[in-house]
């Protein structure tokens, strides 16, 4: 079950002006917030994600040749939802379900730079808003299609990227068998960044891949498998309020590892869901990478008891 797309806080990725870095500025998704069954929208009804938390440490700074540059570059970021509600509603488009979702956060740990200063931020203060208008999903027999525009507003305070973030998403769940007990999927998260509104600094278009493999139990309530994402820089960063010290890059980073999703607790109409997931960074270069570790609960509330 496809929870509400989480995307949030992203740190700015430097070097001392004395080492020979590269660096980028990253954007407002920070992956491995989402991971099986991405592409999948979740059944009709009320989901409320409250907490997800997520804990992105031992941070390093990759070159280009996927070598460990600059290790413990920063401390950890703490990541905590507070919340994430996501409808789907019985209203269909095209034949898909139309669905749209809400997203706020409170975040520390952000390196940033802004003009020629570098500045770091340790004090938790909210995030910038992600609201997602609109979403639309498909269920056929063996696959499940989702695609949705979303956006990001900034809210200008320490833990803001201090842009606007336009975003396109697309994904799909493929089934191995008609019980659809195997599944494979992938999630696409396009953004297209606007200039920052406290520099002349333009962060470049940024491809995220999230998703994985696994097996359903529980009557399909529940997935365990290998959860994935992938980040790619598709184009330059760009502006004059980028410092002169800092040599700009496209990176990547991929992470990999096991997640489990299962329900807790069904009374009536609700229903309790955790999420636990864990992702190693894998052949990152000219990028920030770390290990992720995330853990969720959501209610969920749908228009008929639970069989």
């Amino acid at each position: 079950m496809r929870r509400s797309k989480l995307a949030f806080c992203a740190i700015c990725v430097l070097g001392a002006s004395a080492l020979p870095l590269k660096a980028q500025y990253q954007g407002l998704q920070l992956p491995g917030f989402t991971g099986l069954q991405a592409g999948t929208q979740a059944p009709q009804g009320y989901y409320l994600t409250m907490p997800l938390f997520l804990d992105y440490h031992d941070i390093s700074i990759y070159g280009p040749q996927g070598n460990d540059v600059l290790h413990n570059a920063t401390v950890g970021i703490n990541v905590i939802v507070l919340p994430s509600f996501q409808v789907v509603t019985p209203f269909k488009i095209l034949g898909a379900n139309y669905g749209a979702s809400f997203t706020e956060y409170i975040a520390n740990g952000r390196v940033d730079v802004a003009a020629a200063n570098f500045k770091r931020s340790t004090s938790y203060s909210y995030g910038d808003i992600y609201v997602q208008p609109a979403v639309l999903g498909w269920h056929l027999k063996r696959a499940d299609i989702t695609t949705g525009y979303a956006f990001f507003a900034p809210t200008n305070t320490s833990s803001s990227l201090h842009m606007w973030v336009n975003e396109i998403d697309f994904g799909t769940t493929l089934y191995a068998d008609a019980a659809k007990k195997w599944n494979v999927s992938t999630m696409m998260y396009y953004d297209f960044n606007n200039t920052k509104n406290n520099a002349d600094i333009k962060v470049g278009q940024i491809l995220t891949l999230s998703g994985g493999a696994a097996r359903s139990f529980l009557q399909g309530a529940a997935n365990a498998g290998v959860a994935y994402s992938a980040q790619w820089k598709m184009t330059h960063d760009s502006g004059s309020g980028i410092p002169a010290v800092v040599p700009i890059a496209n990176g990547r980073v991929f992470g990999v590892g096991p997640e489990v999703d299962m329900p807790v607790f069904a009374k009536g109409k609700n229903l309790g869901l955790v999420q636990v997931r864990y992702l190693w960074p894998s052949g990152p270069k000219e990028a920030l990478g770390g290990q992720v570790f995330a853990i969720s609960f959501t209610l969920a509330h749908f228009p008929k008891p639970i069989k």
